[in-house]
């Protein structure tokens, strides 16, 4: 037979049952959904990554073409390198603040005296945002078709990859010998192109350079060439790339970078008028499922839409933040701390906020977070947690809301970022600067969506798995 519960006990008991109903009203109150989930149940494993491929479910829009987006270190990858690791997480983090430092410089850099026309219709003429990216597409290039890893990057311009011969170029990437491709032309200096590009020339070729902040670069020749993917019969001809015979810094089987700003020179802006300037995304939710990189189609009525400001000088992706909720309840926030331009960014791995915005999401989700001890990283993460002793543990849901009532219900996948073995620091950070910055890490499973002849950009949750 049971002991009967002491009074204290039962005291306790009301009590906890007591708070546990006021918070469960309290998320009630602030719900726009009375029927949805404000917590998440997030899977606690140490066990090492699976080795197989998990192609997504979801079929590409109507009237599509679309690139599988895969990580480099992943198992879909099928110019992976055994020896490649995967990045350390102290190498994610170092990386990722190097592309947020080189967001800031290139921004600031820009002649604030230029008009918004004149920097969209010339070559960007800054240093570059480094390329941080984990994710990348496999195109074809030339005649016949040599297929290259590239990364996709939102924050870069030129197309280029690395060619024969090569003074220094990534050992273990694929390289392109433009000598073996008949749809190959190098661009000359005499050509109205190269004089409006502003670069040098080389035994009358057209010559570029692009660095980086992280002080790696692609140097070559500009040329026209023809793009393909391999499951279409149409090919992207004369487009312009950078054919690189010297690239600077380590790589991890990548050969090149696929430009995607807004800037004339990226791939999205050179093939606008046969994808009506239509692009979107998807980043999986692990490293071993696919993702998808996509041109044109038709759009979803479920994607939801924010305008692309219009007052930036930068070929940045530049929406407007209005909010966040944490576990269904709005942060109390002045309307002030949203005024500075948010960017989508693919290569940036974690989102940055203004000081105040962080400061309030970070109380709260410790608030709701404090039946478990907090542990210290020394990183700038700072709010993170051992589970050492669970495999499931529910936190709340983070939401971040843009300019005409758009929300993006953040995946579980994307709010918490394991550190160590079962230790996960929540993903976002602070950056007191005139930008805030929404990284890869909140972006996954979402389809993103950049439409360029209406400026907007859109969110849709479930675009991949």
């Amino acid at each position: 037979m049971d002991a009967p519960m002491s009074s204290k006990s039962l005291i306790s008991f009301v009590i906890y049952g007591f708070l546990l109903l006021s918070l469960c009203n309290s998320l009630k109150d602030n719900a726009v959904d009375g029927t949805r989930a404000y917590f998440h149940a997030l899977k606690i494993s140490s066990l090492p990554s699976s080795d197989v491929c998990k192609e997504s479910s979801k079929a590409p829009n109507e009237g599509s073409s679309s690139l599988k987006l895969v990580h480099k270190f992943g198992p879909c990858n099928p110019h992976r390198t055994s020896a490649a690791p995967a990045s350390s997480f102290t190498e994610i983090l170092r990386r990722d603040k190097l592309r947020v430092d080189s967001i800031i410089q290139a921004r600031r850099s820009m002649n604030l005296t230029s008009s918004a026309e004149h920097v969209k219709s010339s070559v960007p003429f800054y240093i570059l945002s480094a390329p941080a990216s984990d994710y990348i597409v496999n195109v074809e290039i030339g005649t016949p078709k040599k297929e290259v890893p590239l990364i996709f990057d939102t924050g870069s311009s030129l197309i280029w990859t690395q060619c024969k011969p090569c003074k220094a170029c990534y050992p273990e990437a694929p390289v392109f010998d433009p000598t073996k491709s008949t749809s190959f032309k190098a661009l000359p200096c005499s050509s109205t192109q190269c004089q409006l590009l502003r670069q040098g020339c080389s035994s009358s070729k057209c010559t570029y350079k692009i660095a980086y902040v992280d002080n790696s670069s692609s140097a070559g020749i500009y040329a026209t060439e023809t793009i393909s993917f391999n499951h279409l019969r149409y090919d992207f001809k004369n487009i312009l790339i950078g054919c690189s015979s010297q690239v600077s810094d380590d790589s991890d089987g990548q050969s090149g970078i696929m430009g995607l700003n807004r800037s004339p020179l990226s791939f999205s802006s050179q093939t606008a008028n046969i994808y009506n300037n239509l692009f979107s995304y998807c980043i999986p939710s692990n490293p071993e499922s696919t993702g998808h990189l996509t041109f044109g189609g038709k759009v979803s009525n479920d994607v939801k839409f924010s305008p692309i400001s219009k007052t930036s000088l930068s070929s940045d992706y530049d929406i407007k933040m209005t909010g966040i909720s944490v576990g269904g309840r709005r942060l109390l926030i002045d309307a002030s701390a949203f005024k500075i331009a948010s960017i989508i960014d693919s290569g940036a791995v974690f989102t940055r906020l203004p000081p105040k915005a962080y400061s309030t999401l970070r109380s709260l989700f410790r608030e709701m977070m404090k039946g478990f001890p907090l542990s210290d990283q020394d990183i700038f993460l700072d709010t993170c947690y051992d589970f050492s002793n669970y495999s499931n543990v529910a936190i709340p849901s983070i939401s971040v809301f843009f300019q005409d009532g758009v929300e993006m219900d953040i995946d579980v996948s994307g709010i918490m970022f394991p550190v160590g073995s079962k230790v996960y620091c929540l993903g976002f950070a602070e950056l007191d600067e005139e930008v805030s910055i929404i990284g890869n890490f909140q972006q996954k499973t979402y389809t993103v969506v950049f439409d360029g002849v209406k400026e907007r950009i859109g969110f849709a949750p479930g675009g991949c798995d």
